[in-house]
């Protein structure tokens, strides 16, 4: 009797391994399927089953955990106009900053904003409606990288998409106004899902501001914690054959 017992155990758990790894495999086709069916995220089946694989190798401590308290912490004003490109953390901004600081939101898709007090618009940041010298803040937080990447969130085929809409962001910040920037950094970019940034290119971006404050991210994956790191490593870092990016984050000021 024991050993049958054991026998049916050791089969339930190969069993249990077998249906584990096929799911394993089956799960980014899946989940492909789903946003390819939404237009969420990417136009193609193709691309949005690259975007599934390479999410697969994301850090379990996503980029976000790192952005968001820096972004917090570097947000230097009391009361004013805040403009949150890509309206990813517009909910948050406008809960923990003061009631004083007006939180403006620009997206190129219609978003659920449970705020009301959030002046949220559908717009392409590449060409707004905004008067010149008009926000004090503006943040841009992991937006930049798909402006422009044919299908990306909707967005259209245009190379030099994120450089048109940091010429808008130059345009409607006030002089002396801050921009607090993210953008993954690496090797090459990885298309149609992402741009990766380096030395040169945000050279480029931020042509006419004033960097004031640059750092870098890399994740551990010996620790499995995101660590600071300096330009040159962060500049090596593969998308693909490392699983993820490294991370630049930038406070700028408008000379």
């Amino acid at each position: 009797m024991p050993r049958l017992f054991l026998l049916i155990v050791n089969f339930l758990l190969k069993l249990i391994n077998s249906l584990i790894y096929l799911f394993k495999q089956v799960f980014p086709y899946l989940n492909a399927a789903k946003v390819y069916l939404d237009k969420s995220e990417c136009e193609k089946f193709s691309d949005c089953l690259l975007l599934q694989k390479l999410k697969a190798g994301q850090p379990p401590a996503a980029d976000r955990y790192i952005e968001y308290p820096w972004m917090m912490e570097n947000i230097g004003i009391k009361q004013g106009k805040l403009l949150d490109v890509g309206s990813t953390a517009g909910e948050m901004l406008a809960s923990l900053l003061p009631s004083s600081i007006e939180i403006y939101g620009i997206n190129l898709n219609n978003k659920t904003i449970k705020n009301k007090n959030i002046k949220f618009s559908v717009g392409d940041i590449r060409k707004t409606n905004f008067p010149d010298n008009y926000f004090d803040v503006i943040t841009c937080v992991s937006t930049l990288e798909h402006i422009g990447v044919n299908g990306r969130y909707g967005s259209d085929n245009d190379p030099a998409g994120d450089l048109r809409a940091m010429s808008e962001i130059k345009r409607i910040l006030k002089p002396s106004g801050q921009l607090l920037a993210t953008v993954p950094y690496g090797v090459k970019d990885v298309l149609p899902i992402n741009k990766l940034y380096n030395k040169t290119k945000i050279a480029d971006l931020f042509s006419g501001l004033e960097i004031v404050h640059q750092e870098f991210k890399k994740f551990n994956k010996n620790w499995h914690v995101w660590l600071k790191t300096t330009e040159t490593d962060a500049a090596r870092t593969d998308m693909v054959k490392d699983g993820w990016y490294a991370l630049c984050l930038i406070k700028a000021k408008k000379i």
